[in-house]
């Protein structure tokens, strides 16, 4: 018995020492955790960003960052920020559906028709549909939009070629576990299975799935090439990577102390979005080098198939998007 009430109240006292913003010498001590490595640059990016912030606040912030899914799944974190355990966290608009649900629809496949088109939508200081949703998250999960950076064009990847949406009948594809990915990964013709990220390495390794869908930086940073021998140039999802934090720890900083955050916020935007436009064509590259053929319309990809394919799925699982479709389509002139 004691040996129980001493397990309790040690598990209560690590859920209480992860859920409080820390004061100590007047230094605030905020919690940052992600599900990347942090060679990624997504990984990079959250300690840049944290970095900056200590820089701007004089050190009266400082932040503890947990990469590579250290505190839980990609839902699980999401649903730790809205409740507070951390203060802040990236993740995909997808993930991040798991405290509001209409986040999803900013990772619906073939929304954009370019780079540029996506880093419009999802600049929080000019885009008024973003900031809308920034303010409907807060209102509904406690979560602020700090910025959004552009992570690269998902692309499929495949221990054999894919040319078709036929090609891929039977084949069990790898998806984040979240509804947007799956309708994704089963509108271009595949079993889509729903893996975690910190688990998607082991899944390819043991052919739980067969391939998977990601930015180039994170199929190389990841080093899924040694299954993954065939990339697709699909580009079905232009990714946007969101930072997020807590609401109530926000309004807990000083206004000298928010300035920072929306400053280093806008800084790592700017900085890494621009960074990994320039460089995705090297992470491409650094996968053929490693072995992967990568499979272009040139070669006989058939986009505008999977694009229908999709298409026509996401009509049936997102026709109650329609509204938010139509106002996006209209601020980007399409």
């Amino acid at each position: 018995m004691k040996k129980r009430i001493f397990a309790m109240l040690l598990s209560l006292t690590l859920v209480f020492a992860l859920s409080v913003v820390c004061y100590a010498d007047n230094v605030t001590v905020l919690k940052y955790a992600h599900m990347n490595t942090e060679d990624n640059t997504s990984g990079q990016y959250a300690i840049w960003f944290s970095n900056r912030v200590e820089e701007l606040t004089g050190g009266s912030i400082h932040i503890d960052i947990y990469p590579n899914s250290q505190l839980g799944s990609i839902q699980e974190m999401a649903e730790m920020v809205s409740a507070g355990t951390i203060q802040l966290h990236h993740n995909t608009w997808g993930g991040l559906s798991a405290i509001y649900e209409k986040l999803e629809l900013l990772d619906t496949p073939y929304l954009y028709k370019s780079i540029d088109d996506a880093v419009k939508m999802n600049d929080i200081t000019s885009s008024p549909i973003l900031q809308q949703f920034n303010q409907e998250l807060i209102d509904n999960a406690g979560v602020r939009i700090l910025c959004s950076i552009y992570g690269g064009a998902r692309e499929l990847t495949c221990v054999k070629p894919i040319y078709s949406p036929d090609d891929l009948k039977g084949v069990k594809i790898r998806a984040i576990p979240s509804p947007v990915y799956t309708t994704a990964v089963e509108g271009m013709g595949a079993i889509s299975v729903a893996v975690d990220w910190a688990d998607t390495p082991a899944a390819l390794a043991t052919g739980v799935a067969d391939g998977q869908e990601n930015p180039p930086v994170s199929i190389y940073t990841a080093n899924l090439q040694e299954t993954q021998k065939y990339m697709m140039d699909t580009k079905h999802i232009i990714a946007i990577g969101p930072i997020v934090m807590n609401e109530k720890a926000y309004q807990a900083l000083t206004p000298e102390q928010q300035a920072a955050i929306d400053q280093a916020a806008y800084e790592t935007w700017e900085k890494f979005t621009a960074s990994n436009i320039a460089s995705e064509n090297d992470y491409i590259q650094k996968l053929i080098d490693d072995g992967v053929t990568f499979i272009t319309a040139e070669d006989g990809l058939k986009v505008d198939e999977f694009k229908a394919s999709v298409d026509a799925l996401v009509a049936i699982n997102y026709a109650k998007y329609a509204d938010e479709y139509a106002k996006i389509n209209e601020f980007l002139g399409y």
